[in-house]
């Protein structure tokens, strides 16, 4: 689909904070294009429709589905999560280097389909820091946390299937984004 651009696409288990440091990424690089992610998850109280996530109700998700305007989606948590094809498409034809945060099914769906691709897993320095992590934002239920826990312990398992691995240490932000300039800025 690429030749020219650079694809980074980045996972990491629930809480890690993702959403965090692609945005504080993307504040300080304007030559990059952040793929927002469409989503029939219910949208939290800190987040904004078409900023954060699009937010949309199932039938709406399925049209997409089958109009072929997603590239790549997954059922996780319950909820539909899907790539947008214009997003990747409008950043291509700008010559923008790409940013597509999606999970570990999605990883491999979209290092499948998209060419020139470079993957990178942020990680929790153990998983009880995740687990403080969880607790702290307020969002999810008891049982929630302990699924979304059991999953992260599994994805964890399988980061030496990424080209890069960081850890996103607490209060060391700076740390991360570097590491991340790094990555996408060489």
């Amino acid at each position: 689909m690429c030749k020219r651009n650079k694809i980074y696409i980045i996972s990491g288990p629930s809480g890690v904070g993702k959403d965090t440091v692609i945005k504080k990424f993307s504040e300080v690089n304007t030559d990059v294009d952040i793929i927002t992610t469409v989503t029939t998850r219910k949208i939290r109280k800190n987040e904004k429709d078409k900023i954060d996530y699009i937010f949309v109700n199932e039938k709406e998700f399925k049209k997409l589905i089958e109009s072929n305007k997603l590239i790549e989606w997954s059922k996780v948590y319950g909820n539909y999560y899907g790539v947008p094809k214009n997003q990747i498409e409008k950043g291509i034809k700008h010559n923008k280097k790409i940013i597509i945060k999606t999970d570990i099914q999605g990883v491999s769906k979209l290092s499948k389909k998209i060419k020139n691709t470079e993957t990178i897993f942020l990680i929790p320095p153990n998983i009880q820091i995740l687990l403080e992590r969880l607790h702290s934002r307020k969002t999810d239920t008891a049982d929630d946390i302990k699924k979304r826990t059991a999953i992260a312990e599994h994805e964890i398992n399988q980061q030496d299937k990424f080209d890069y691995v960081i850890v996103n240490h607490e209060g060391e932000l700076r740390k991360t984004l570097s590491h991340l300039s790094g990555i996408i800025n060489s």
